[in-house]
């Protein structure tokens, strides 16, 4: 979908409005649903969707949207979104990556199944991947949510310059005086063939009340920043009375959030019917770095309550937007927690997967069996050591002995001892590890606090993946006895035809102190990799009739 930005468009400002973008988001995704389902298909939820950059008046922008993946009667669907400048060719920016969750309905209303997606090209198939991570994240949201409240009070919630800010607040608001309601009548142009109220539209209505929440206490126009994660609880149809509450929850340094509950109701036989709760939606606008802001204080009713939940949302979307950021240096020191656990295992397996993606590797020395290839991006190194497997090894059972690192001291001369310190779940563990250093002999061994995620394929012929990256953990400080080093990002693709494995591919994202492990195999001063590969073929063949 591409659309030029018109002056009906925009705000005040010239600048797009986020009910207007969110409601093309929803549109555009619709439709690549309905291409793969064949039928009418309605929003169910919309994950949390951060905006990079703002539209202006005159630019356009560009809507491209993809099913990702089939689960069953849902599928998710995702939609890249990018601006730009008609006279510039060049230039374009990136305004978010939205992903959805569609159902497809059959003509009575009810839920059909959908058939199996199958991909065709190396995007496709990370896209595919990833989709379950996302989907897990999904089902643990409000969980992860509860622990941050039972586990946190809301002034350690709060960053240092939060806690104190009599300078910043030149006023006092009561949270009530920001409370906005609006009755919004659903008409067939707001729904689908069902007569269901598009998901974009409650969306566009949801965005329009939480901006005056917010220009009320700004007393100015406010830019959306950011939507938390969306659940349609219900459907809405053409005839009802949808109703939209909305009110500032809390005020941090530099943003707002702004709480959304939506309701519907119509009436029957000349009465009002009950009230039906549609969804509701945290909205996150910016504080601009010149505007007086007034201190909120929390309406008495439930002020305090949504005040603390805030709190805990605005933590969850840093601890997602840190430790799934493309900066290598805002995914090492992460510290392991119950909170950001899921994040943490989604943002390990995302990692390897793209890591795998890339196809602009350098091959740097190859033999019948073994294949060394490098990658440098923003002078960091990667490295991809291939062993191409000679005999018809199951698949399943390779993955088995590489996904414990511990079984790995069997094979690998460079590890020393690895333990277990946690089974987070039955895909995700946290380890000990302790390797030889490359370095002079006298050198300290490196340690690691690993945490390892293997999945095992979803559909025929994907690969079998171990994800690697290190954690920080409380219990396991540096020691005088090892030199603590970090791995960003490293693990194990097992790739298969029909159950046999036909290559093992290890993948290292390398830092300054690992770098030298590789950088000598590079240069041909060492066969370090080789002979690393060689001996876990050894340790595969001697282990032949278990493996067959």
């Amino acid at each position: 979908m591409n659309q030029v930005i018109h002056s009906e468009h925009v705000n005040k400002c010239s600048v797009l409005d986020g009910g207007q973008l969110l409601k093309w988001v929803d549109i555009c995704a619709c439709l690549s649903a309905e291409r793969l389902a064949g039928r009418p298909c309605v929003t169910v939820s919309v994950d949390d969707l951060h905006f990079e950059c703002e539209v202006n008046i005159g630019q356009v922008i560009t809507l491209k949207a993809l099913v990702n993946r089939t689960f069953n009667t849902s599928m998710e669907v995702g939609v890249k979104v990018i601006c730009g400048d008609l006279d510039k060719a060049t230039g374009q920016k990136t305004v978010c990556d939205a992903f959805m969750t569609f159902v497809a309905l059959d003509t009575s209303g009810k839920k059909i199944r959908l058939p199996q997606l199958l991909c065709s090209s190396s995007e496709q198939n990370l896209c595919y991947s990833l989709a379950s991570e996302r989907r897990k994240v999904r089902i643990s949201y409000s969980k992860t949510l509860k622990s941050l409240l039972s586990n946190y009070k809301l002034n350690s919630l709060l960053s240092p310059s939060e806690k104190t800010q009599d300078d910043f607040f030149q006023e006092i608001v009561d949270g009530e005086a920001t409370r906005v309601q609006s009755v919004e009548l659903v008409l067939p142009s707001h729904a689908n063939h069902h007569g269901n109220t598009f998901g974009g539209q409650i969306m566009a209505w949801m965005e329009n009340v939480a901006s005056i929440s917010a220009g009320r206490l700004l007393l100015g126009v406010a830019s959306l920043r950011s939507v938390d994660m969306v659940y349609f609880r219900g459907p809405s149809t053409v005839g009802d009375r949808v109703v939209l509450n909305s009110i500032v929850n809390n005020v941090f340094r530099d943003s707002l959030e702004v709480g959304v509950r939506v309701e519907a109701y119509r009436y029957e036989n000349g009465f009002i019917g009950s009230s039906r709760h549609i969804n509701s939606a945290f909205f996150t606008y910016d504080i601009p770095s010149d505007a007086h802001v007034p201190e909120y204080i929390p309406e008495a009713m439930d002020g305090e309550r949504r005040q603390r939940e805030a709190a805990a949302r605005r933590k969850m979307r840093l601890d997602r937007r840190y430790i799934l950021s493309k900066r290598r240096q805002d995914r090492l020191s992460v510290t392991w927690n119950d909170v950001n656990a899921v994040f943490l295992c989604y943002g390990n397996i995302q990692y390897l997967q793209r890591l795998a993606a890339f196809n602009d590797w350098q091959t740097v020395s190859t033999t019948d069996t073994m294949l060394l290839c490098i990658r440098e991006e923003d002078d960091v190194l990667s490295f991809k050591a291939t062993l191409k497997m000679a005999e018809k090894y199951k698949a399943e059972k390779i993955f088995e002995i590489l996904k414990d690192p511990r079984k790995r001291a069997k094979w690998d001369p460079i590890m020393i001892s690895c333990r277990l310190v946690k089974k987070v779940s039955d895909e995700d563990s946290l380890y000990h590890s302790v390797m030889h250093s490359k370095a002079e002999a006298s050198a300290l061994p490196n340690d690691f606090v690993l945490l390892v995620s293997d999945r095992r394929p979803s559909s025929d012929n994907e690969p079998y993946r171990v994800a690697i990256r290190s954690v920080t953990l409380d219990q396991i400080p540096p020691t005088d006895l090892c030199s603590r080093t970090e791995v960003a990002c490293a693990g194990f693709m097992i790739l298969q035809e029909d159950g046999i494995c036909t290559e093992v591919v290890y993948y290292n994202e390398t830092n300054p102190k690992l770098v030298s492990y590789v950088t000598c195999d590079v240069a041909g001063l060492s066969g370090l990799y080789s002979h690393v590969l060689g001996c876990m073929q050894n340790y595969f063949n001697k282990r032949s009739a278990e493996l067959k």
